[in-house]
C-alpha cells in the first residue's frame, strides 16, 4: 500500500517545444490491450515538473503532454469536451493547445480561441477553476493530443499529489521531476496503491517516475475517499531525516507543545473570566460545556484575519491569548486557543491535538509528513478521559467535530508523551433528519402538501453549507439537489429556511410539494405508497459486485411522520405494514402505517438508523450483506395502501 523513498531518477530531456510524430502503429490501434472494450484510452500522459523560487516563495511548473486514442463512436462522444480542473488559489493554467490526428494522418489543430474558462462550485462549498475545450473532428480511430502548463505557488508547490491512475486506461504515465536545489532540503516520494518505477539518477536535471498499463479509476457509490483507492504519488520537501513513525511524530508533537504551552498559559484575566463562566457548575463535563457555550455565544468569530474582515467586525488582529480574551473576538483559531486557555485556568489538562481528515485519504502513521495532520482540535481531560473539542467550528453542537475528523488517529501533542488517540464517532441519534408533512391525495393520483425538514448534527452542517449564499429561485433547485429529489418528478415551491437562533441549531426547511400521478390509478382503485419522499428513490446499491470497501461519511438517523388525506368518498381497503429490518452493528429500520379513527387519513411513521455501534467502514467482502439490508429497506419504502371508493364491492 505505502512505500517511502528518497527521490530517485531516470533519463529524459526537457518538455518538447512542438508536437511529436505519431507512430503509424498508434494510428492503427483498434482496441485497448489494457481494458478490452473501452471506448478510449490514454496512450501516454507525460508531465515535466520543475521546482524553483520566485522571490522568497516556491514556484513549480508542470508541463503536460497527453495523447489519447479513440476507439468507438461513444469514445468520440465522451471526449467531445475535455476539462482541466485546478484549485481556485495558488494555481494557474496556461498555454493550452490541442490537435486531432485522423486515422490517415491528417492533422486538425484546435482554435485556441475556443478554450473556455469558468469557476466550478462543487458540493460542500469546495470550488475549482476549469478550462475546457472541444477537440475538433473526432471520430473512431483518431488520436487527440493536448498540452498545457500548470504553475503552482507556495504550499501547492511545496507538496503535491501526482496521479498515477486516470479516469481512462493509460498505457504509460511518466513524471519527469527537476527538484529545487536548496541546501538542507530534500525531496521525498510516497507511493500509494501502486508499484512505480523510479530512476536512480537524473538526466539533464530530471528524475523519472513511471507506471505502465494502468486500468481506469472507476468510483463506486459509498466508497472510501478517492485517494484511498486511486494510485498516486506524493512528493514533498522536508528538512527532517527519515526516521521511524514513533520518532518522527514524537518530535513533531513536542514541537507543537512547545508552541502551544506558552501561548495558552492563562493569566489573571483568563482565570477570572473562566471562574465567571463556570460559576456554580458542579462537574468537569458541565464546566467544559459552559466554556464551549461561552465561546460559541459570546466570542465574536470572523472567518479571516485580513484587515478588512477584522475592521468590519470591529476587531484588531490578536497577537496573544490576552488580546483575544480582552476583545472577545478573533478567528476560529483564536476562539479555540481562548477555550484552551480558559480550560487550563480551571486546572484541566489541556493539549493541542493535530487531526487528519478522511475526506480525501485515510491517515497512516507511516505517512511521516505533518501535511497529513491538516486540522486540529483541543484535547481536554474530562472525568478521567481525554475528549476533543472544536468550539470555533461552525454548525455543530458543543461536543461534536467535523465528520471527516471522526474516527481518526489524532496526535495528542505533549512535551514528553505525544501519542495518537482515536477521535469518537457521534452516534446516529446525533445527526437526525426529521421530515414531517401533511398531504392530500387527488383522484387522479396527484399527491400534494407541505413538508418541514429538520437537519441536526452533521446533516445541519451539510445543509447549511449547501444553502450558504443561496437565495430566490435557487432555493428550490438546491433543495431538489440536496434532498436527492431531482429526477423523481417532484415539483418544489415556496422553499423557506428557518435558521433558528444560531447556526449550530438544527436548520429547518419548509416547502410545498406536488407529485403528479404519484398514486397509481387502477380501475376503481388507487395504489398509494405512504413513504412519499422515499418510494421513488433508486436503491442505494445497484451493482451486483463490488470492487472497493463500503464507507459512510457519518452515522445518521431518519424520522418521518406523514398524514395523507384521502379523496372525498374514498377509504383504505388494504394496508400493507412492512416488517422491521435490523442488522446489528449496521442499521435498523421500522415503519408503522395505519388508518386514522375517522377513516379519512393514512398515518405513516418511519425510522431508519445507520451506523449503530460506530461502524462506518466495511470490507468489500460484506457488500452482499449490506446491499441485501438496504434492498430490504428500499422494498419496504414501496409498501402500498389500496384505496377504493366507499360503496365499491370487493
Amino acid at each position: 500500500m505505502l512505500a517511502v523513498a528518497l527521490l530517485p531518477a531516470l533519463l529524459h530531456a526537457a518538455p518538447p517545444d512542438d508536437w511529436e510524430p505519431v507512430p503509424a502503429g498508434q494510428l492503427a490501434l483498434t482496441r485497448s490491450v489494457i481494458e478490452p472494450g473501452v471506448a478510449a484510452e490514454i496512450i501516454s500522459w507525460r508531465v515535466w515538473v520543475e521546482d524553483g523560487v520566485n522571490g522568497i516563495h516556491l514556484r513549480q511548473t508542470r508541463d503536460h503532454y497527453v495523447r489519447l486514442k479513440i476507439y468507438t463512436g461513444q469514445g468520440a462522444q465522451d471526449l467531445a469536451k475535455l476539462d482541466i480542473d485546478y484549485p481556485l488559489r495558488d494555481v494557474q493554467v496556461e498555454s493550452i493547445s490541442a490537435r486531432t490526428v485522423q486515422p490517415d494522418g491528417t492533422v486538425i489543430p484546435l482554435d485556441r480561441r475556443a478554450v473556455i474558462q469558468e469557476t466550478v462550485v462543487k458540493k460542500k462549498g469546495e470550488g475549482l477553476r476549469r478550462q475546457s475545450f472541444a477537440p475538433p473532428a473526432l471520430r473512431p480511430g483518431c488520436i487527440v493530443e493536448y498540452r498545457y502548463r500548470e504553475i503552482r505557488y507556495g504550499d501547492e508547490a511545496a507538496s503535491g499529489i501526482y496521479d498515477l491512475q486516470r479516469d481512462l486506461p493509460v498505457q504509460k504515465l511518466i513524471y519527469y521531476v527537476k527538484p529545487l536545489q536548496a541546501e538542507g532540503w530534500s525531496l521525498r516520494q510516497m507511493f500509494f496503491h501502486v508499484a512505480a518505477v523510479s530512476s536512480p539518477a537524473p538526466t539533464g536535471g530530471y528524475f523519472e517516475t513511471s507506471v505502465n498499463s494502468r486500468p481506469a479509476y472507476k468510483p463506486e457509490p459509498f466508497s472510501p475517499p478517492e485517494y484511498q483507492q486511486r494510485a498516486w504519488m506524493l512528493q514533498y520537501y522536508t528538512q527532517s531525516e527519515l526516521s521511524s513513525p514513533e520518532i518522527f511524530w514524537g518530535r513533531y508533537g513536542r514541537q507543537q507543545w512547545e508552541w502551544f504551552d506558552p501561548y495558552t498559559r492563562p493569566d489573571k484575566e483568563a482565570l477570572a473570566l473562566a471562574g465567571q463562566i463556570v460559576s456554580d457548575a458542579t462537574s468537569e463535563t458541565e464546566r467544559v460545556r459552559r466554556l464551549v457555550g461561552w465561546i460559541q455565544r459570546d466570542f465574536r468569530i470572523v472567518r479571516s484575519d485580513d484587515p478588512d474582515s477584522l475592521r468590519a467586525a470591529g476587531l484588531r488582529k490578536n497577537g496573544s491569548l490576552r488580546d483575544a480574551v480582552r476583545q472577545k473576538g478573533g478567528t476560529r483559531w483564536d476562539a479555540d486557543m481562548v477555550f484552551a486557555g480558559l480550560a487550563r485556568s480551571l486546572g484541566l489538562q489541556t493539549r493541542l491535538m493535530r487531526v487528519p481528515s478522511r475526506r480525501h485519504l485515510f491517515f497512516d502513521r507511516n505517512m511521516m509528513n505533518e501535511v497529513f495532520l491538516s486540522s486540529y482540535q483541543i484535547g481536554v481531560r474530562v472525568d478521567g478521559q481525554w475528549r476533543s473539542f472544536e468550539p470555533g467550528g461552525r454548525f455543530l453542537p458543543w461536543d461534536m467535530g467535523p465528520w471527516d475528523e471522526e474516527a481518526q488517529p489524532a496526535l495528542l501533542c505533549d512535551r514528553d508523551s505525544s501519542r495518537f488517540m482515536d477521535t469518537p464517532i457521534a452516534g446516529p441519534e446525533r445527526s437526525c433528519l426529521t421530515r414531517a408533512g401533511t398531504f392530500s391525495i387527488a383522484e387522479d393520483g396527484t399527491v400534494e402538501g407541505d413538508v418541514t425538514l429538520s437537519f441536526d448534527g452533521h446533516w445541519n452542517a451539510t445543509m447549511r453549507w449547501a444553502f450558504e449564499g443561496v437565495t430566490g429561485a435557487e432555493l428550490d433547485s438546491t433543495l431538489l439537489e440536496e434532498a436527492l429529489w431531482k429526477g423523481l418528478g417532484m415539483k418544489v415551491s415556496g422553499v423557506e429556511l428557518l435558521r433558528g437562533r444560531g447556526e449550530r441549531e438544527p436548520l429547518q426547511v419548509k416547502c410545498h410539494l406536488v407529485l403528479p400521478g404519484f398514486a397509481m390509478v387502477t380501475g376503481k382503485r388507487l395504489l398509494l405508497e405512504p413513504a412519499v419522499l422515499d418510494a421513488r428513490q433508486l436503491p442505494l446499491f445497484t451493482a451486483g459486485t463490488r470492487r472497493y470497501p463500503i464507507s459512510f461519511d457519518f452515522a445518521w438517523s431518519e424520522r418521518d411522520s406523514f398524514r395523507l388525506r384521502l379523496p372525498e368518498g374514498w377509504k383504505a381497503e388494504v394496508v400493507d405494514v412492512p416488517q422491521p429490518v435490523r442488522e446489528p452493528g449496521l442499521a435498523a429500520y421500522e415503519c408503522q402505517t395505519r388508518v386514522s379513527e375517522d377513516g379519512r387519513e393514512i398515518l405513516y411513521q418511519r425510522s431508519l438508523r445507520v451506523g449503530e455501534g460506530g461502524l462506518l467502514l466495511f470490507p468489500q467482502g460484506q457488500y452482499a450483506r449490506i446491499k441485501s439490508l438496504f434492498d430490504q429497506v428500499h422494498e419496504r419504502n414501496q409498501a402500498t395502501v389500496t384505496l377504493t371508493r366507499i360503496g365499491t364491492q370487493p
